[in-house]
C-alpha cells in the first residue's frame, strides 16, 4: 500500500492507468518505493521519484503523465533507485548528462559570442569586440554559425579560407587565429573534444598553400589596420609636413603621388572635397575625395605659400616634399612600424578595414580607393549614384582611426 506524506498527500495505494485519468483534485498521490504523482489539476499530472542520499532528502522529476506513462515512470525510478544503491545522486547525474546535451549542441554562433563576452575584458582596446563580431559573422558564420562545434571538422575551416587565403591572406589569417582561439576556449570547456579544426600546425598547413611562394615579390607591405590608431597619435605628436602628410595619406586612402602633388586649387573645403585632376591619376581619369574630419583637419593646418601652390611642401618651401620622405619618416621615427609596411600598404589597410568590419557595398569601396571599371556606363552609373556611399565609408574610417 502507499502511504500518504502530511496533508498535502491523497492515498490511493499503488496507482493504475484507471485511479491516475480518474485524479482530478490538487495533490501528491503516492505509488510506493518513493514514486508519486504530483497533480496541480486535471491536465498536469507529473511524475517524481523521492530518495533520500548523503543524509539529505530529494525530489527527481521523471516526466510527465501521460507522455511518461506508469509503466515508464516505474522503470525509470528503479533505475534511479539503482544509482543510489550505488551511492550515486541520480539527480545529479541527470543534470549532468542535461548540461552534456546542451553542450553538444551549442553552436558556433552561440560559442563565438560567449567567448567575446567571456574576454573583451581584458582587451585594451573597445574596438576589439566588434571586429572579432564582424571578422566572425562575414567569413565564418555564414558556413558554420548555425552548425554544433562538435561537428565541425578541419573540412569545413578549409571551405571558409580556401577562396581568401591567397587573395586576402592577411584577413584569412585573421579569421584563421579567431577561429582556432575559440574552438580551443571550446575544448577547454568540454564543449568539444580535439583536436583543434583550426590549427595551423600538422593540420591547415597541409590543406592551404604557402603563400609566402604564391603571393608576387612586388607585393607591398601592409599595416595591420588594427595597429593604425596608434600610429595616427603618433604622426601627430611628431606634427612635421612629411608626418601631416603621411596622416592625409591614410585618412583619404590615397596613393603617394597623389598626396605628394596635392595642390590648393583641388581643394573645395567648404564642401570637404578633393578633385585630383585626371592627369595626376594612375588610370588617368578624374577622382574625387569625400574629406573625412582627419583629412579636412590636415589641410586647415597646412599653411599657403605664395612661391607654389603645393600643399605639402619641402624645406625651402620651393616644391612638394618628394617621394621617399613619408618612407623616411616611418623608417626613422617608427622602425617596428616600418618592417611591416610602407606608405603604399596603407591602402591596402584600408581595405582590409572596410572588408572585415563593415557591409560596405565593395564597388564603392573600390572607388574609395580609385579603382576603375572597365564598363564606360556602368562606369559613369557608379561615379554619380556612388558618392553618398563613399562619403560615410570614410566617414567611418575616420571614426575608427581616431577614436
Amino acid at each position: 500500500m502507499g502511504t500518504g506524506l502530511g496533508n498535502e498527500n491523497k492515498i490511493m495505494g499503488y496507482l493504475t492507468n484507471k485511479k491516475i485519468d480518474s485524479v482530478n483534485n490538487k495533490g501528491v498521490y503516492i505509488d510506493g518505493d518513493g514514486l508519486r504523482l504530483r497533480v496541480d489539476n486535471k491536465s498536469n499530472k507529473n511524475w517524481v521519484f523521492r530518495y533520500h542520499i548523503f543524509g539529505q532528502s530529494k525530489d527527481m522529476g521523471l516526466g510527465k503523465y501521460p507522455v511518461v506513462s506508469l509503466k515508464d515512470a516505474r522503470r525509470k525510478m528503479v533505475e534511479a533507485k539503482k544509482l543510489v544503491y550505488d551511492g550515486k545522486d541520480p539527480l545529479k547525474i541527470k543534470r549532468s548528462t542535461q548540461l552534456e546535451k546542451k553542450k553538444k549542441k551549442i553552436t558556433f554562433q552561440q560559442i563565438s559570442d560567449e567567448f567575446i563576452k567571456t574576454f573583451q575584458v581584458e582587451w585594451s582596446n573597445k574596438k576589439h569586440a566588434q571586429q572579432w563580431t564582424n571578422t566572425l559573422n562575414r567569413y565564418a558564420c555564414p558556413t558554420v554559425g548555425k552548425m554544433p562545434v562538435e561537428d565541425i571538422t578541419s573540412l569545413h575551416i578549409l571551405k571558409i579560407l580556401k577562396s581568401i587565403w591567397v587573395t586576402k591572406h592577411e584577413t584569412a589569417s585573421r579569421v584563421r587565429q579567431r577561429m582556432e582561439r575559440i574552438f580551443s576556449y571550446c575544448i577547454a570547456s568540454k564543449y568539444m573534444k580535439g583536436p583543434n579544426p583550426a590549427a595551423y600546425k600538422d593540420n591547415l598547413q597541409h590543406l592551404l598553400p604557402n603563400v609566402s611562394k604564391t603571393v608576387s615579390v612586388n607585393h607591398m607591405r601592409s599595416l595591420d589596420y588594427q595597429e593604425l590608431p596608434d600610429l595616427i597619435n603618433k604622426l601627430f605628436v611628431l606634427n612635421s609636413t612629411p608626418s601631416l602628410a603621411l596622416i592625409f595619406l591614410i585618412a583619404t586612402a590615397s596613393r603617394t603621388s597623389e598626396v605628394i602633388g596635392a595642390q590648393w586649387n583641388e581643394f573645395d573645403l567648404d564642401n570637404k572635397l578633393w578633385t585630383i585632376p585626371a592627369s595626376r591619376m594612375k588610370m588617368r581619369q578624374e577622382h574625387l575625395v569625400p574629406l573625412n574630419e582627419t583629412a579636412f583637419k590636415i589641410i586647415n593646418t597646412m599653411s599657403k605659400h605664395n612661391s607654389t601652390d603645393f600643399i605639402f611642401l619641402n624645406i625651402d618651401k620651393s616644391s612638394h616634399i618628394d617621394n621617399d620622405k613619408m618612407r623616411l619618416i616611418l623608417k626613422n621615427y617608427f622602425p617596428d612600424f616600418y618592417k611591416k609596411t610602407v606608405p603604399h600598404g596603407f591602402r591596402s589597410s584600408f581595405r582590409n578595414w572596410a572588408e572585415e568590419n563593415h557591409n560596405f557595398s565593395r564597388r564603392a569601396v573600390e572607388l574609395c580607393l580609385a579603382h576603375t571599371n572597365k564598363n564606360k556606363v556602368e562606369k559613369a552609373y557608379l561615379r554619380s549614384n556612388l558618392f553618398i556611399k563613399r562619403q560615410h565609408i570614410m566617414d567611418e574610417w575616420n571614426k575608427y582611426l581616431t577614436t
